[in-house]
């Protein structure tokens, strides 16, 4: 009887192992099965596609994104890579891996890993924007493509606005206001469900950690101002230069770019005539298939430019435009608060006058003349210069806080413009040397193909 009982449960003991392994295998093929189809499940149960594993394997297309190290001299370093596509009941989304190492009290480790998407750098600048009125708060890239909504999830638009989004990020992290913001933390550190609960909190956090004092909104409308400051209208008129410059800039080299790419069309028509011709000419064939081959490794170094053009010139010439209308937009907030400022101050001279008028009748007036219209003059004084003398008081407190808000507008403007202007020069730098790079890239290519026929052609002369 136990002989039986003990085959009976060896049985069922190498039943379950049985059923086990085959477990494990059909959890290793569906594990095989949805890496190679590029589909997972995250924690919600919802969809995540990688737009394309093969494209997005690596970040090597993407400039400036080596690995993450902290420099000496920082103290926040943020990374944004690894795209995926969350595909939902209602909706289609990229979200992107943030790696952020810091080396700051207020944070409980030193390294954090999250994903977010685009709408939640959205709620990031407007946090910022609303905590800290007069610091340039960097512009986001535009919510879709130039080319439209369908061109979203193409490898080229996701990398591009992940090249942006760095660029971002990164100039919030130098920034030192901006970088020790409550909702930046937030951000970088937060679990999803956090975050999410965080942005539907309406009182969530609004506070600039006490680096920069709530500011009144000025309550007058923006009208001309009387006086007019040379410092900040100097930078204004140079603003608008530059973006006149750089928008004619952007203008010409599209419409280069797109004459060329007409040029390459045809060029491409061209170079088969002389391939089909050295097939009727023996005695210059050669000289004639070299040619054409010249011709195609010239239109292939045209091709090359052509498509670089938005990532070199185009897209960081749109970019710094935006970065420019930001600081025009703080310009015209600071303006706004002396507006307010002068406003409130020449209605409390306004009120000062009016006292200083009404004191000098009732001085002047005597006690018998005017007969019986003095009877009822004097109460009629006394009310006026008592409603002055409670509204003045209030106008000279509004007065004291506009003009403490704008010396601090004035300061932390001065200060955001003077890293502005350092950081606008590595910008433009930059593009206009990638630009000069890739024409010379163009023309090198250019002339080797053609030497190469001059130098078979006379190989040929001397044979």
């Amino acid at each position: 009887m136990e002989s039986k009982n003990s085959a009976v449960l060896n049985v069922v003991s190498e039943s379950k192992a049985i059923s086990s392994i085959l477990m494990q295998d059909n959890s290793k093929d569906l594990d095989h099965s949805s890496i190679c189809s590029g589909t997972t499940f995250d924690r919600d149960n919802s969809l995540v596609q990688s737009p394309s594993l093969e494209s997005f394997s690596s970040i090597h297309d993407i400039e400036n994104l080596s690995e993450l190290t902290m420099d000496e001299n920082s103290d926040l370093c943020v990374k944004i890579d690894n795209p995926e596509k969350h595909v939902e009941t209602m909706e289609t989304y990229i979200t992107f891996r943030i790696t952020t190492r810091v080396a700051r009290i207020e944070f409980s480790d030193h390294e954090y890993i999250v994903r977010r998407r685009y709408n939640d750098f959205l709620w990031l600048r407007q946090k910022l924007m609303e905590c800290h009125n007069f610091c340039i708060v960097p512009p986001l890239p535009a919510k879709h493509s130039l080319i439209g909504q369908l061109d979203r999830y193409s490898k080229e638009f996701i990398l591009s606005r992940m090249k942006s989004l760095n660029v971002f990020i990164n100039r919030i992290c130098k920034h030192p206001i901006l970088s020790c913001n409550d909702n930046l933390k937030i951000f970088l550190t937060s679990t999803r469900l956090e975050f999410s609960h965080h942005r539907k909190n309406k009182n969530s956090i609004s506070s600039c950690n006490g680096t920069i004092a709530t500011l009144n909104h000025p309550s007058s409308s923006h009208t001309v101002l009387r006086n007019r400051h040379v410092e900040f209208d100097r930078v204004k008129t140079y603003l608008a230069m530059l973006t006149e410059k750089l928008s004619s800039l952007e203008k010409i080299s599209g419409r280069i770019n797109k004459d060329r790419s007409d040029l390459i069309s045809e060029i491409n028509n061209f170079h088969p005539i002389f391939i089909r011709w050295s097939a009727s000419e023996p005695q210059i064939c050669s000289t004639l298939e070299n040619i054409g081959n010249a011709l195609e490794r010239s239109s292939a170094a045209q091709s090359a430019l052509v498509h670089s053009y938005n990532n070199s010139m185009g897209a960081p010439i749109k970019e710094f435009l935006q970065y420019i209308d930001v600081v025009q937009e703080v310009l015209r907030k600071r303006e706004a608060f002396q507006c307010d400022y002068e406003t409130s101050l020449e209605e409390l001279h306004k009120r000062h006058s009016e006292k200083d008028k009404l004191v000098a009748l009732s001085q002047d007036r005597s006690p018998h003349s005017g007969g019986g219209f003095g009877l009822w003059r004097q109460p009629s004084y006394d009310d006026k210069l008592e409603k002055l003398g409670s509204c003045i008081p209030q106008l000279l407190k509004m007065v004291e806080t506009s003009q403490d808000s704008l010396e601090m507008a004035n300061e932390f403007l001065r200060s955001d413009l003077e890293c502005w202007q350092e950081e606008k020069r590595q910008c433009l730098k930059k593009i206009l040397l990638d630009f000069v790079g890739k024409q010379i890239n163009y023309y090198e290519a250019s002339v080797n193909a053609w030497e190469h026929v001059t130098n078979e052609m006379k190989k040929s002369n001397k044979l």
